[in-house]
């Protein structure tokens, strides 16, 4: 028989595992659409570990890639990274300056240029991410030519449910 401390001490354990896991959030799904921005998980080359970012392409009226948004955590760390893919031909030396809806603008070096553009890259902190979830539109300004600074929207419909469902 089964004394009332050990079934107390039972019941306890379960209510508790029953609590951890209702708080454990799903894994982000691959492919998910929230609004204007997709989750994408990857697998990473060197660990076989899976990563998830949340990204989007901004076109021109061409329908041709403008920019690419890709945010994320890599492992290991605290803080979301940003990845800001622009097409060849951009001026390298001023960089972009990336606003996140109604936080401050900062501004960012091009870090590599690959075949599929050049990439500019930061961690945000929690003023970014938090102008980000209140904001409707961001935006990237980059030099295109001599004194020719072009400004690309950024939709922000959509990021705080895409952002949350990364942690």
């Amino acid at each position: 028989m089964i004394s009332t401390v050990t079934l107390r001490s039972v019941l306890f354990v379960l209510l508790s595992l029953t609590l951890v896991s209702a708080n454990v959030q799903a894994k982000p799904e691959n492919g998910k659409k929230f609004k204007d921005w997709t989750v994408v998980c990857e697998k990473l080359p060197t660990s076989g570990e899976e990563v998830c970012n949340i990204f989007q392409n901004v076109t021109n009226e061409k329908q041709k890639i403008v920019l690419q948004v890709a945010i994320g955590y890599l492992p290991n760390v605290e803080k979301p990274q940003a990845l800001l893919t622009m097409p060849l031909g951009v001026l390298l030396e001023p960089g972009l300056e990336f606003k996140g809806g109604s936080a401050k603008a900062i501004r960012l070096p091009f870090k590599v240029c690959v075949t599929n553009g050049c990439v500019a890259m930061t961690m945000l902190d929690d003023e970014i991410i938090k102008g980000m979830k209140a904001g409707n539109q961001g935006s990237v300004k980059i030099a295109v030519a001599k004194e020719k600074i072009i400004a690309i929207p950024i939709s922000l419909k959509g990021f705080t449910a895409a952002f949350n469902s990364l942690k």
